[in-house]
């Protein structure tokens, strides 16, 4: 079976490599990826969604110890079920929909505190917005194909799904569903500008058509990639306006980022220590220890927030075991072991270990 993701994902931009002339333009936000499902799922119990995440991907055949009970319709890149207030909920359209959380640049550690919660804090959401990048039809997002990755396993039957549609259509649940016919990019704009309007927290990402010169459409993209990071933003995203929507990794959708970034997985923690250069970090999180394509990569960059152990015995050990590796089983508040994390760093290093690796985001 033909691999897949859950959600299409971007490559990263090469300048030399890469031509962005006609490519559409768009900054890269610092927010949660999602999908909306329409509503077809809200309120239906999370393990009868036949999309939905509840098996082990460490232990095949076992369910996972911890799953969000009922679906909201929200559903993270991973297939995970993002529990949402419903006058927020409310105000989505009745269509597939694509795109990202955002409350603001340099806000993603409190949107990621706000959407991980069991139960929605209503007055936090009223930060929240959902920026729409794409309206994929349910044959577009439901190919057969098997998710496999650390955080997510599942083989997706279109046909099972596609009946699974269709009873909830007849159940009268969706009964004004728009289901967008599966077309190219630039057509899925006009679709949004149609079905979206002007306004609100569900809105068309903004996106600008980079010149068809190659060289006049480097400068722009060069230009604004320094408009964005002088206001703190992530990046830019670039999208060939002919591609189609497809739930893989692709060449027609990339991101420019003036860093390179990466992905491993927590192993563990050091735990930190206080030095005459002004680190006071005794009882909390030193650093991550990764898992970096089989290489240990130690990872800096965290808050002070995000450096808190999950309990106070792991902070009392880690203050009395300054500089060394926690023990088997520590976890931190914000991060566990096996969980996927991405950093960004400069260069890679003779022997292939990123230098410079800072913290970036969980993803």
């Amino acid at each position: 079976m033909a691999r897949r993701e859950f959600l299409q994902l971007a490559k990263k931009f090469e300048f030399g490599k890469h031509d962005p002339s006609g490519m559409l333009l768009s900054e890269k936000l610092d927010g949660t990826r999602v999908f909306w499902d329409g509503g077809i799922t809200r309120g239906l119990p999370t393990e009868s969604v036949p999309w939905a995440n509840i098996m082990d991907p460490k232990k095949p055949g076992e369910r996972k110890k911890k799953i969000k009970p009922i679906a909201s319709g929200l559903w993270s890149r991973y297939g995970n079920p993002i529990v949402a207030p419903d006058w927020w909920l409310n105000q989505l359209p009745q269509m597939f929909l694509d795109g990202e959380l955002f409350a603001g640049r340099g806000q993603f550690q409190s949107l990621r505190s706000i959407v991980a919660k069991d139960v929605a804090d209503a007055d936090a959401w009223r930060d929240v917005e959902f920026a729409v990048f794409s309206a994929p039809s349910a044959k577009q997002v439901f190919q057969r194909g098997e998710i496999k990755n650390p955080q997510y396993h599942l083989e997706v039957d279109p046909l099972t799904i596609s009946a699974f549609i269709a009873q909830r259509r007849e159940a009268g649940v969706c009964e004004e569903f728009k289901h967008n016919p599966g077309s190219t990019f630039i057509d899925e704009l006009n679709h949004l500008q149609e079905a979206l309007g002007g306004g609100g927290l569900c809105y068309l990402h903004q996106q600008t058509l980079l010149p068809e010169d190659r060289a006049e459409a480097e400068v722009v993209l060069e230009t604004q990639m320094d408009r964005v990071m002088d206001v703190g933003g992530e990046g830019l995203v670039l999208r060939d306006p002919a591609s189609l929507w497809l739930p893989k990794r692709v060449s027609t959708l990339l991101k420019v980022k003036p860093f390179s970034d990466d992905q491993g997985t927590v192993t563990g923690f050091v735990s930190g220590r206080k030095t005459d250069k002004g680190s006071k970090l005794l009882g909390l999180i030193g650093a991550l220890i990764l898992d970096y394509k089989g290489k240990r990569l130690e990872l800096s960059g965290l808050t002070n927030e995000e450096r808190r152990f999950e309990t106070d015995f792991f902070a009392e050990y880690a203050a009395t075991h300054p500089g060394e590796d926690m023990p088997t089983g520590t976890q931190g508040r914000y991060f566990k072991t096996g969980e996927t994390v991405e950093f960004r760093y400069r260069e890679l290093s003779d022997d292939g270990i990123p230098k410079e690796a800072r913290y970036h985001r969980g993803v």
